[in-house]
């Protein structure tokens, strides 16, 4: 005989407002949230446009597995033409019907503040023991208070976002660190797209590679799937008309998925409902899946196909290509700005590889890297982390402002507000000379990422080479002073 569920929503004491669990059983597999996101997700997940979010969070696939889908979104997020977003953030009621029973009914009830929009996500749960995995099917339904919000003149299909859920574990640390997680080899997304003419559509596990074409509409029953992790590819399958209406986007920040549906101006006066499961995908499919995938669209970035990785310690000669997966660690790469930012390759202070800028002409042009912090996937930090940034610079007939090192402080998503620390400026024809640059704790509000800048400000060349980053602490006395 094969599992026998027995699902329950129970609710854990050890805190106040005790968290809220389905359980299989004696197995918690899903947990429903309802609680004040802080910074830096916040601001990088939610824009800072939905403070207390209800979200189902950590479903497992499989009794006794980990959790591979680390966030459903129980909301709307309905983005008037123009502008504003209208978001169904308000929690209303959650019932529950099926306790104990193979097949679990959970329905969420929210509003936006302003009433336009009411929400109704009714989750079933159940067993299916052909795929031996939970099934989460979600019916969104959606009820315009006041369709004329978003039918404005000439502002044709208006599109809703359904839910951004994310991945467990995924993506990958940007930077090896002591006791970082694992991607446990997830390397790509595939899916089936209703014009699957060119074979099944993929996308590798790679920041930059977020850019390309993505499927906006499914077949009845099409899949999203992350691959390749054998017995563990959580899916998403688009079901009966919301198929075709359905579109998604990979944010190239955590590769959490925009799922999506476009909608006539008529189409606002009734009521609206999609559907979607979360469900495995079996190995066999996934095979089937990778026998028919075509070519990973053209990649790059202002004319690049690779790019150099950040890492800590780097002589900068370890390429990134743009259509293939990043790996674990999964970094971001360095990205030129400005004229004659190039990445060479037959010369370096301690091998043949350096980030070079040349230019003709005065100006600016610059090698950037924002992705070192806890907002892009590294180590959590602390009151007092600070970074000192080293790297070598050799010059040839540099005029201007020079050559240096930048650090600061970012803040995403919105303007910059901090400082650069610079190091010295270098000019004229030097040999390899090094620059430091430091930025200190307290960490400013919000702030969850350090922006490193290797800029020439002027005319002439400069190479590049053996960049140091270094995360400092206080001193535990200097805390007490």
């Amino acid at each position: 005989m094969g599992h026998q569920s027995r699902f329950d929503v129970t609710t854990r004491g050890g805190v106040t407002a005790g968290q809220e669990w389905i359980c299989d059983g004696d197995e918690p597999i899903a947990r429903l949230e309802h609680v004040v996101v802080e910074q830096p997700e916040q601001n990088l997940r939610y824009f800072n446009r939905n403070l207390k979010p209800v979200v189902l969070r950590d479903l497992k696939l499989a009794p006794g597995g980990r959790p591979l889908v680390a966030g459903v979104q129980m909301f709307w997020n309905l983005q008037v033409p123009g502008g504003a977003h209208v978001i169904t953030s308000q929690l209303l009621d959650v019932t529950v019907e099926g306790r104990g029973t193979d097949r679990l009914t959970l329905t969420v009830t929210t509003a936006d503040p302003g009433r336009v929009a009411v929400s109704r996500r009714v989750l079933c749960l159940y067993w299916d023991e052909a795929t031996a995995s939970y099934v989460y099917e979600f019916t969104c339904h959606l009820d315009l208070q006041a369709p004329e919000t978003f039918d404005r003149p000439d502002c044709g299909p208006i599109h809703f976002e359904i839910s951004d859920p994310w991945y467990c574990d995924v993506p990958a640390p940007t930077v090896a660190f002591d006791g970082g997680w694992s991607a446990h080899g997830f390397t790509r997304l595939l899916a089936e797209p209703v014009d699957a003419a060119d074979g099944v559509w993929q996308m590798p596990l790679n920041h930059l590679a977020t850019g390309i074409p993505t499927p906006q509409s499914f077949p009845e029953g099409g899949r999203l799937v992350l691959t390749d992790c054998p017995g563990n590819n959580p899916a998403f399958e688009f079901v009966g008309d919301s198929a075709a209406r359905t579109g998604i986007g990979v944010c190239n920040w955590g590769y959490d998925i925009h799922l999506s549906a476009a909608y006539a101006r008529d189409e606002l006066y009734a009521p609206i409902c999609e559907t979607f499961r979360v469900r495995l995908c079996p190995d066999d499919q996934v095979a089937d899946l990778l026998r028919r995938v075509g070519p990973v669209p053209p990649v790059d970035y202002a004319g690049h196909v690779e790019l150099p990785r950040y890492e800590r310690h780097s002589s900068f000669d370890r390429p990134l290509r743009l259509d293939e997966p990043a790996g674990d660690p999964d970094p971001w790469p360095w990205l030129p700005a400005g004229d004659g930012a190039g990445w060479c390759r037959d010369a370096g202070r301690s091998d043949d590889h350096s980030l070079q800028i040349t230019r003709t002409d005065d100006g600016v042009s610059e090698w950037r890297m924002d992705r070192e912090g806890e907002g892009a996937w590294t180590q959590r930090w602390r009151r007092t982390t600070g970074f000192r940034v080293s790297v070598w610079v050799r010059t040839d007939d540099v005029t201007g402002r020079g050559a240096s090192l930048g650090l600061r402080w970012i803040l995403y998503n919105q303007p910059e507000r901090h400082a650069l620390s610079r190091s010295t400026r270098v000019q004229g024809t030097t040999d390899w000379t090094r620059l430091t640059a430091e930025i200190h704790g307290p960490v400013p509000d919000a702030v969850s990422a350090v922006e490193i800048v290797l800029r020439l400000d002027g005319a002439g060349s400069v190479w590049f080479d053996d960049i140091d980053v270094e995360i400092l602490e206080l001193e535990s006395e200097c805390l007490t002073s």
